[in-house]
């Protein structure tokens, strides 16, 4: 994975965390609605400027969009946090419980 495939994955990651959808992110940074799609697989590499602005939005500090623990790492977590979002409520405690029990 190039550097540009895992900025879109942090910055995925990051995103989803504060549950904020790509369209809002783009509204919030002044870009189009496209640019946080392709930014997030790697066709966009954003200016310092726009990088700033996510940052801020996403309220993390510059540096830890380009902070990769590893592609395994950062597709693991990404895809438990896709599971996590489809489930209901009930599911999503039960994952919780499961995770919590595991890292103990």
């Amino acid at each position: 994975m190039n550097t540009k495939e895992l900025l879109g994955l942090k910055v995925k990651e990051y995103r989803k965390l504060k549950k904020i959808t790509q369209e809002k992110l783009s509204e919030l940074i002044g870009v189009d609605n496209g640019y946080i799609s392709k930014l997030e697989v790697g066709q966009n590499f954003p200016s310092i400027k726009t990088l700033e602005k996510i940052a801020n939005v996403l309220e993390v500090d510059l540096y830890k969009l380009f902070l990769y623990t590893g592609e395994k790492d950062i597709n693991f977590k990404i895809e438990i946090n896709k599971i996590y979002d489809e489930l209901n409520k009930e599911k999503q405690f039960a994952l919780y419980s499961i995770a919590k029990a595991i890292k103990n």
